[in-house]
């Protein structure tokens, strides 16, 4: 594989990553919004049951994510094969600093590289929002009030 294939590869790893953090933000809204006016008030079995299928769907972008996120180390490790030969152009370098380990981390002294950064705070937000989706959906009081909807039959 070529360098331009694989910086092509590497910048399409972003298009995913990026689609991926908004197809999450995505369900994430609807999901709340469906909280608010219907699961919220629901029985337990029906709150069990939406975020079983939240789960679900979270669950397989998250599988889609590792694949991604393998694939995007094996293409970093293609330009270090690059490199290590001499045919990395400075293009190819510049993609590969994201890798390179160059920031230090606040409380473990641990040298993290952009990549590193990225694919901590991607992580982390998703436990953080799926935490918050558990709480909103079992243990928050839900009071659909914010705009009030009601479906009434007309007077003739």
């Amino acid at each position: 594989m070529s360098e331009g294939e694989v910086v092509e590869q590497l910048v399409q790893f972003t298009n995913i990553l990026l689609v991926g953090v908004s197809l999450i933000f995505s369900i994430v809204s609807a999901y709340v919004v469906a909280l608010n006016y219907f699961i919220g008030t629901s029985n337990v079995a029906a709150k069990i049951g939406s975020f079983a299928f939240v789960s679900l769907v979270l669950g397989m972008l998250v599988v889609v994510m590792m694949g991604a996120q393998a694939t995007q180390m094996g293409l970093i490790e293609r330009l270090h094969e690059l490199d290590g030969d001499g045919q990395l152009t400075a293009a190819g370098r510049a993609v590969l600093a994201n890798a390179k380990p160059e920031w230090a981390g606040a409380l473990t002294g641990h040298r993290y590289s952009i990549d590193d950064i990225v694919r901590l705070c991607t992580w982390a937000g998703l436990v953080f929002v799926y935490v918050a989706l558990a709480y909103l959906t079992f243990l928050h009081r839900w009071t659909p009030d914010a705009i009030p909807v009601s479906i009434e039959e007309r007077k003739r």
